[in-house]
């Protein structure tokens, strides 16, 4: 995440915090970002040979119907800057900055295999129980680990991973030997 990205995170989340429309944000915020994941899409907005005028008359078009005004106006702003594809960015720094004021945590589960429902709840209570808050988790299938699980919490890291224990075991044996 660009250090701008965080910038402008924080400055829309003083006006959703003055307005007391997080909720609004946090979906228009998303609609733009799952717009700007569009390839066509930006490499059009964020293009330096189209005129601002019909960038921004494309953005209205798109997008008037579905989001509020002032998300609109950021992604004009964006549009005539050519930083349109910034917009996943600053929805993940706003989501973070709300997570923050309600006192949630953000956390990511990577396993070799898809865990169970009763699987991820246990590591899941473990994990908010070693930050003891909240926790708003996003889990991932990476079988890179070969088994067991990676957690991130923060800038915490828990790796219960067969592949680093096999690495383990591996610097053990060169250094024994």
């Amino acid at each position: 995440m660009t250090l701008s990205a965080r910038r402008y995170a924080q400055a829309l989340f003083l006006i959703a915090e003055e307005n007391g429309d997080q909720d609004q944000w946090l979906a228009d915020l998303e609609v733009l970002a799952n717009s700007s994941r569009n390839p066509d899409f930006i490499a059009f907005i964020d293009s330096p040979k189209i005129e601002n005028a019909k960038k921004i008359e494309v953005i209205r078009e798109a997008f008037s119907e579905s989001i509020s005004d002032l998300p609109l106006n950021l992604i004009s702003l964006l549009a005539t800057r050519n930083s349109v594809a910034s917009l996943s960015g600053i929805a993940d720094a706003f989501q973070e900055l709300v997570d923050s004021e309600k006192g949630i945590e953000r956390a990511e589960i990577i396993s070799a295999v898809k865990l169970t429902e009763g699987e991820e709840k246990d590591i899941v209570d473990k994990l908010a129980q070693m930050v003891g808050k909240e926790l708003s988790v996003t889990t991932y299938v990476d079988e890179s680990i070969l088994g067991g699980y990676l957690a991130r919490v923060g800038d915490r890291l828990l790796d219960g991973s067969v592949k680093t224990q096999l690495e383990d075991m591996r610097r053990e044996l060169i250094r024994g030997a």
